[in-house]
């Protein structure tokens, strides 16, 4: 019987503004679109000090290959990054402050201490009058190229020069002589922020400038060195940075004390950024995570007048688009945050199972050395991991899928290519009928032990086309894949699967099973191959992350139609586990030999609901 609901339906609001994500009291990072020219030891220079985080400057910094001194200077505009004139001096570590119309670097490195400066006029670089002292590792603050202050520095200075538009005069040193310290405010009222002191590896010293005089005030929680400052000496951020190793820690000052806030995305050093004149809008760009990267991360904290979204929400926007809110919806911005670790250490897992990431598996794998084949399965209940009853025989290289009461592994290596396969009922596993063909490292898809789907792999001397369809009790080929190969991540179901990368080169190869034949579809951006993936009962809502060569951290979303680069791993590796959905996922394990898990979640994302 239809209840009023059905009958009468539902009132739809007409927005005249969208209401906007709500980030919470302590704001939030989220993912922008990277550099053009990855690099680290760049600088904050020229970021709209009394905008938002919309506009900003990367210059200078050191590249690959070879780490080249660069001369790059690009520009963000909220959408994207744009090449403009470069600076006329490559080098790196040099301090930046300003806006993208008016900015100002000084100092730096190239193989030499330098004091060269440059003004920036929002189209063109102009040499002007070195800074007395000579330096790099400097800390920078100051809204134009007209009014700057320098202070600290490499190698070991303590020395402070403010700069009227002309030339730079020493005025009072700092108290504490720091390396890489963060800067924030103007050149009469900034913030030196932490550092490298010559009898400390970091620090959590903080300085404050009221135009004549240093004085030290509250430290900040966190000590580390190349961190990034943002805002005035009454509201502040300071972020990223390297203890070592990299840090993800922001922190907001108040003008009293500070206060620990959303860490960023990922973990970053010697990266570049700035913020407005409050703790309330930032960026940060480029830098290392170990590797170098061009990744770009905005801050935001949520006006508290503003009306913010509510997941499940829909609603016409101007009265025209019908718009919903939900983590299904479009491509979602996201983030991998670290998990307990597993208490086996494994590289190349045999497979993950589970619909969701808080209640999944991870099954069998390889440590090494010596070499030992994992029968350990283990249980993440969203908080820690519990061991369940082993395999009856040990594998890596196995795939397979399933629930936590309801998985499958078929087919690996315990030495030589395996046909075995086992289901486990939550409480233990149980061999029952073999693979027809014999192999290892092919792709799988299954939601449920009683259905399954093998594909590819290798066979001990050849890579396989093979597909096979396990019905509960027994394994029946079915049409093969169209490029042969082994390496291969799956999802989906025996009737609706994807297969994705693999070798030989060139790895990005994706195909589609519809129950009867494998067609191709759109390749992945990052050619790679030994990844894993998470899309639990679905070929057209995936992730797929790490893999070789590398190993690499990049993390790709497929919608049904396109793949799209999104949240990277926080650590990159080979060969992990895969487990639950492309909104909520598991990377588990993987080489080198790991015991770390990594869990993937995304945020809701407000998109227009197509209806037919």
């Amino acid at each position: 019987m239809a209840d009023y609901k059905e009958i009468k339906g539902t009132t739809v609001q007409t927005k005249d503004t969208d209401p906007v994500v709500n980030t919470g009291p302590g704001g939030a990072w989220a993912s922008a679109p990277s550099l053009n020219t990855a690099r680290w030891i760049t600088t904050g220079c020229a970021y709209g000090y009394t905008g938002s985080a919309t506009l900003a400057l990367c210059v200078g910094g050191r590249k690959p290959p070879g780490a080249t001194y660069s001369t790059n200077n690009e520009q963000f505009d909220g959408a994207s990054w744009t090449e403009l004139a470069d600076i006329n001096s490559a080098r790196d570590q040099l301090g930046g402050n300003g806006t993208t119309t008016s900015g100002l670097v000084a100092g730096g490195y190239d193989g030499a201490v330098r004091a060269y400066s440059e003004s920036w006029n929002g189209s063109s670089w102009t040499e002007t009058n070195d800074l007395n002292t000579a330096r790099y590792e400097l800390g920078s603050a100051g809204a134009t190229n007209t009014a700057a202050i320098r202070f600290s520095g490499a190698p070991s200075k303590s020395e402070t020069e403010t700069w009227n538009g002309s030339s730079w005069t020493e005025v009072a040193d700092v108290n504490t002589t720091m390396t890489a310290p963060a800067g924030a405010g103007t050149s009469t009222a900034a913030l030196k922020i932490s550092g490298e002191n010559p009898s400390a590896p970091t620090n959590v010293n903080v300085e404050q400038w009221n135009g004549s005089a240093w004085t030290e005030i509250a430290n900040v929680n966190t000590s580390r060195r190349y961190g990034v400052g943002a805002g005035d000496v009454n509201t502040a951020l300071f972020y990223g940075g390297n203890g070592p190793p990299e840090i993800a820690k922001t922190e907001s000052w108040d003008g009293s004390s500070w206060t620990e806030v959303s860490d960023l995305g990922t973990a970053i050093a010697y990266s570049g950024g700035g913020g407005n004149s409050g703790n309330t809008a930032a960026i940060n760009y480029g830098g290392q995570d170990p590797s170098v990267v061009g990744t770009t991360e905005t801050f935001s904290v949520t006006p508290v007048t503003a009306e913010t979204l509510e997941e499940g929400q829909i609603f016409l926007s101007g009265g025209t688009t019908l718009k919903g809110f939900g983590k299904a919806a479009g491509v979602p911005t996201a983030t991998w945050a670290s998990v307990a670790n597993m208490n086996a250490a494994r590289g190349q897992p045999g497979t993950g199972a589970g619909s969701t990431s808080t209640n999944c598996l991870v099954i069998g794998g390889y440590d090494n050395p010596p070499v030992q084949y994992k029968a350990n399965i283990e249980n993440f209940d969203g908080s820690s991991w519990t061991e369940l009853n082993d395999l009856n025989t040990g594998r890596q290289f196995g795939n397979g899928g399933g629930t936590r009461t309801s998985a499958i592994i078929f087919g690996g290596t315990t030495g030589s290519q395996s046909a075995l396969t086992e289901t486990f009922d939550g409480t233990s596993a149980t061999e029952v009928g073999d693979l027809n063909t014999a192999r290892y490292v092919q792709g799988g898809a299954s939601q449920i032990n009683t259905a399954a789907l093998c594909f590819g792999g290798y066979t001990g001397t050849a890579n396989t086309a093979n597909t096979e369809n396990w019905n509960g009790s027994s394994w029946t080929e079915v049409n093969n894949i169209n490029n042969t190969r082994s390496y291969i991540n799956g999802a989906g179901t025996p009737t609706n699967a994807i297969a994705i990368s693999g070798e030989p080169s060139p790895r990005d190869y994706v195909e589609s099973w519809d129950g009867t034949s494998w067609t191709e579809i759109a390749e992945i951006n990052t050619a790679r191959a030994q990844g894993g993936c998470s899309g639990f009962g679905t070929n057209t809502n995936v992730i797929f992350f790490g893999g070789e060569p590398g190993p690499e951290n990049k993390t790709e979303l497929w919608n049904g139609s396109s793949w799209t680069e999104i949240a990277d791993l926080g650590t990159a590796r080979t060969t992990p586990g895969g487990a639950g959905t492309s909104i909520a996922g598991m990377a588990m394990g993987g080489n080198p030999t790991k015991s770390s898990a990594e869990e993937f979640t995304a945020d809701a994302t407000l998109s227009t609901v197509t209806v037919s």
